[in-house]
């Protein structure tokens, strides 16, 4: 209800011109002014309506007006009803005790006195005015109240709630801070360490608590010491992160590498506190020094290698310049001779057309010509020998052992074990053979030797080929294939023993010399079956 609101004031009287002159009298009230005629239609009204003050007369007929209080007194929501007597017959004082006594607040008397009764009127309309302003802002406030309560009860509970959680953060955080491998420290706005986890204590063994402040110096080592700090100051005074390596002494003397890491904390722009971490990275570190230094390796090896491929490919460009000369040489000589007797010996059957040439002639041509086609036999197997596409390895090395012993004198054997020795991929045999080859050219060209023997076995998951002479030997720097002493021949024959994962030796008996080739066998067999593979679905492509 508003300041200003009007109240509702009933007047109950059984005589129409009394109503209308409580009317008149109460009408500068501003007040809302509400006739009973009678004490029923009273009772009506005020269920149905907010009554501030009831003024009534006494005398009424059917329900007088203390019977008539009476009843507004017995209802819970009337309890605090003005009520007004006035009365013309009743004046006495138990009269006037007897109106108390049924509720009223005052008792008026006959004439009524138009100024006291608005008086008294308004005083009580006022009065409930400002109960019911009261009960409006009672209600608000308890609402209020209970708002307030449910919102400090709320925030009470989520404080709890953080308060749980709080406590179980700081728990985890111990559980890290102390189980962490790498050292947690805070240090203050001025750079000086307020707190440094135990980690540092167990590494150092310096006293628990000895390391805050600046003492933590103390034990990094004198030569990182220096940048330590300065790194730090500078940090400090820029706001920078924090990032630097030093050494860091152990309990028992010895010092590793660390990483320390370090971020500000700024409140209001301000730097008010450090938090960083310092890492063991000394592994680390060795495998990166590690790494460099064989990298370094690696590239003078590299660079060494590249030098000794070169070399290696100038001398096998020379070597294929001497072959040229002397497959040159040899065609020249030998079947260009052949066949340039054969054109003599033709263009002298050609003049003697008139008569038939001797036998003889015709046998001698015949005979150029068998010559001729040998040589170009020979010069074909030297270079590749058909046998070794065609029958295999041990049948090409027989073949060249016995065409050797022809050529040379040089007495040559040849030892298989086991004699049915398997079929390997092609690659692994002309590799067993141009190293053979090329041994044997050693031995013939160099060696001075009488006898000389090559073996063919397969022993500890290896083929092993030996080639062993009884000549002059060879020096010590060829035995230990420097790359200075050893020429296009050997580094050939070690290039090809290494395609094939395999080892080159050489060894000096004293007299002559072994050369021997060692190449993992499953190697061999294993190319060989996929070779054979190949060949398989070739041909099954070619009859389809």
């Amino acid at each position: 209800m508003g300041k200003n609101e009007k109240v509702n004031i009933l007047m109950v009287d059984d005589q129409p011109a009394k109503l209308l002159s409580y009317e008149v009298m109460l009408g500068g009230l501003g007040e809302n002014l509400i006739k009973a005629n009678s004490a029923k239609e009273a009772l009506e009204l005020l269920l149905k309506t907010d009554v501030a003050v009831v003024l009534m007369d006494v005398s009424m007929p059917e329900l007088d007006g203390f019977q008539l209080a009476a009843m507004i007194r017995q209802h819970p929501r009337f309890q605090r009803t003005a009520i007004i007597f006035v009365s013309a017959v009743h004046l006495t004082d138990l009269d006037q005790l007897k109106g108390y006594e049924h509720g009223a607040v005052d008792y008026i008397s006959v004439p009524v006195v138009p100024e006291l009764l608005r008086a008294k009127v308004r005083v009580f309309a006022d009065l409930h005015r400002k109960t019911r302003q009261l009960e409006a802002l009672n209600r608000d406030l308890e609402q209020r109240v209970l708002e307030r309560t449910e919102e400090i009860a709320a925030k009470a509970e989520l404080l709890q709630r953080l308060n749980s959680e709080l406590v179980g953060k700081n728990q985890e955080l111990d559980a890290i801070i102390h189980t962490a491998p790498d050292i947690i420290f805070s240090r203050k706005a001025d750079g000086s360490r307020d707190y440094i986890s135990d980690r540092f204590y167990d590494f150092t063994g310096a006293p628990l608590g000895s390391a805050e402040g600046f003492a933590w110096l103390d034990y990094v080592h004198p030569e990182d010491n220096g940048k330590a700090m300065a790194e730090w100051i500078r940090c400090v005074e820029s706001g920078a992160d924090y990032e630097v390596e030093y050494r860091l002494r152990s309990k028992n003397g010895d010092y590793r590498w660390f990483r320390a890491r370090a971020v500000p904390i700024r409140d209001g722009g301000k730097i008010g506190k450090w938090y960083g971490t310092c890492s063991d990275i000394h592994d680390s570190k060795l495998l990166e020094q590690s790494i460099r230094d064989n990298a370094a390796e690696l590239e003078r090896m590299v660079d060494h290698r590249t030098d000794e491929l070169r070399r290696l490919s100038i001398r096998l460009m020379t070597m294929q310049d001497q072959e040229r000369r002397r497959i040159a040489r040899d065609l020249h000589d030998g079947l260009g001779q052949e066949l340039a007797v054969a054109k003599m010996v033709l263009d002298k059957m050609l003049l003697q057309k008139s008569a038939r040439p001797p036998e003889e002639t015709w046998v001698q041509a015949s005979e150029i010509v068998d010559r001729a086609i040998q040589q170009v036999r020979t010069m074909s197997h030297l270079l590749h020998p058909p046998l070794l596409d065609e029958v295999g390895l041990m049948s090409a090395l027989s073949w060249y052992v016995e065409g050797l012993t022809k050529r040379s004198g040089i007495e040559t054997s040849l030892d298989v074990q086991p004699p049915d020795f398997p079929r390997l991929s092609s690659e692994v045999e002309t590799a067993i053979f141009r190293i053979v080859q090329e041994a044997l050219t050693n031995v013939f060209r160099h060696s001075g030797a009488r006898k000389v023997g090559i073996s063919l076995t397969q022993k500890n998951g290896l083929l092993v080929v030996a080639v062993r002479d009884d000549g002059k030997g060879i020096g010590k720097k060829i035995v230990d294939l420097e790359p200075d002493s050893v020429g296009v021949g050997i580094g050939g024959m070690k290039q090809r023993a290494k395609e094939f994962g395999g080892e080159l030796r050489l060894t000096n008996l004293n007299p002559g010399t072994l050369v021997e080739l060692m190449i993992p066998y499953s190697s061999g067999l294993r190319e060989a079956a996929i070779l054979e593979g190949c060949t398989t679905t070739e041909a099954s492509a070619e009859s389809a």
